[in-house]
């Protein structure tokens, strides 16, 4: 496996310094809309080494698929369980940026900005949010027709969700993840039980994360919002999905791409 240390640390040191240069949001839940996560030379990279759709392998043919049977949700597990995969040219560049990701550096600056809504997740004050032994995952994702995921909450062992958008231009501007909020019962005869607050707008080198867990207070709910990806544009939807998630190296043993949070390089 070809990789890239220095060209990782940079990563990590500039999405942390943006991450926590970037107001944190609290309606409907705490999250945050990114943008310039990566250097821009990085970014230009990243965009001219788009794996081959046959590095990618489906999510789930059963239940993404177009009226032909093919897969239309496809991802490459970072950095390692998946790059192996990747053109040896390209493997150096995309471990340093999925070990960048689920570094410790971009971690903490996620877990101080969510604090508040992660120390009930995790039974701590929240001042200690990154005390706790956390796992994370990170995989580059590409989608070839738009889909529909209703409001939902994330179970645990997920923590917090950062999805970052990797598009040429803005013709897939509408694609991004969606954020609601919850009606009690007494409004629910007079509008639908969730409404859309926030759109995570598709734009190159951009991206949000939030907590999107179930708490009494804020609960995290999101999804996607039905659309015509045809109208919006022909390029497939490339973007990178991180989820963190609590437990123990034992419970995440099934699932390789499941790392623990590492320290620096």
């Amino acid at each position: 496996m070809e990789t890239d240390v220095t060209l990782s640390n940079a990563i990590a040191d500039h999405m942390a310094q943006t991450i926590r240069n970037t107001a944190v949001d609290t309606n409907p839940c705490q999250h945050a809309m990114l943008t310039g996560l990566f250097p821009d030379d990085v970014y230009t990279r990243m965009l001219q080494n788009i794996p081959d759709r046959d590095a990618f392998r489906p999510m789930s043919v059963e239940l993404f698929h177009d009226a032909h049977g093919a897969s239309t949700r496809d991802l490459i597990e970072l950095p390692e369980v998946g790059a192996e995969r990747i053109r040896k040219d390209q493997q150096a560049l995309w471990w340093a940026v999925g070990t960048a990701i689920m570094s410790h550096v971009v971690k903490s600056a996620v877990f101080d900005a969510l604090a508040e809504d992660l120390a009930p997740v995790l039974n701590v004050d929240k001042s200690r949010v990154n005390d706790p032994t956390i796992f994370v995952s990170t995989a580059l994702r590409y989608e070839t027709e738009s889909y529909f995921m209703p409001p939902h909450f994330d179970e645990a062992p997920r923590i917090a969700t950062m999805l970052i958008y990797l598009p040429e231009d803005d013709s897939l501007d509408g694609l991004g993840t969606s954020l609601y909020d919850y009606a009690p019962k007494w409004q629910r005869p007079f509008r639908a039980a969730h409404r859309e607050i926030r759109r995570a707008p598709f734009l190159p080198n951009s991206g949000i994360y939030f907590s999107g867990n179930e708490r009494k207070k804020r609960p995290g709910w999101h999804g996607f919002e039905r659309s015509n990806k045809a109208q919006l544009g022909d390029a497939p939807r490339i973007s990178l999905l991180t989820t963190w998630y609590s437990g123990t190296a034992e419970m995440h043993a099934d699932m390789p791409e499941i790392q623990p949070v590492a320290a620096a390089l």
